[in-house]
């Protein structure tokens, strides 16, 4: 008897478990959006970061700017919303099988807030050591650019880098408007190669208001045997929060 209710027992908790009603679809179907999102993100935003860089580098010799300006502000909109690209629906908007999209958007004003600023070794006011005008890289001990304007707000700070070798972790410091961000890179981020890149996040800087012709100046670890291979610095927008799974 004893064995009996025991038995009885089990088979009631199993069926109260089986019972229990499982997470809604929609809440499952919102939370593998967001990891995909994520992961789309990581892949798109450095290539789109090239493209930003060749893109501002060409404006800065055209006689007429009014295309570039037009292609910026759509890869910016497209970084600053995610860096997310539907490569499906390109492909066959370019192959003629569905409308395309609608077109550029008439130039930005210079003055616009913009969520992100992509800055090049090639756009650097000073490099050490030096490096070829048009270097697409640099080996950097330190590295400025000269910022002409950037909207109040706060702004996340990304390095985009190489860095095949460390024994032991690199310092970097950016200055800019009398803040100061301080991060190291640890030895465990190195890149296989110096042609591998990764991104970094070295911390936000807050402007209680618009800046207008300062320095943004990066240092990282001993300028005499430098380590760090800078491809391009990203000014951006903070990412909203992710949901929580």
């Amino acid at each position: 008897m004893k064995h009996l209710l025991m038995s009885a027992a089990v088979l009631v908790a199993g069926l109260a478990t089986a019972q229990q009603p499982a997470p809604p679809a929609a809440a499952r179907l919102q939370q593998m959006e967001s990891i995909y999102q994520k992961e789309l993100s990581a892949r798109h935003i450095p290539l789109l970061g090239k493209y930003l860089i060749e893109l501002q580098r060409q404006a800065a010799t055209a006689i007429d700017t009014t295309a570039y300006t037009a292609e910026i502000a759509r890869i910016q909109q497209i970084i600053s919303a995610g860096g997310v690209l539907d490569l499906i629906a390109t492909q066959q908007a370019q192959s003629g099988t569905m409308p395309m999209p609608a077109p550029m958007p008439p130039p930005v004003p210079i003055e616009q807030k913009q969520a992100l600023i992509a800055l090049s070794p090639a756009l650097a006011q000073k490099v050490s050591p030096k490096a070829p005008a048009d270097a697409q890289t640099a080996t950097v001990g330190e590295i400025e650019w000269r910022i002409e304007f950037i909207a109040a707000g706060t702004y996340d700070i990304l390095l985009h880098y190489a860095c095949p070798e460390l024994a032991e972790p690199l310092k970097i410091v950016v200055e800019c408007n009398g803040q100061t961000l301080t991060k190291e890179l640890e030895v465990e981020r190195v890149t296989k190669d110096a042609q591998s890149f990764r991104i970094l996040r070295l911390g936000s800087l807050t402007l209680t208001s618009d800046l207008r012709g300062e320095t943004l100046r990066l240092s990282a670890g001993d300028q005499a045997s430098p380590q760090l291979i800078v491809k391009s610095l990203l000014i951006t927008r903070p990412r909203p929060p992710a949901l929580n799974p």
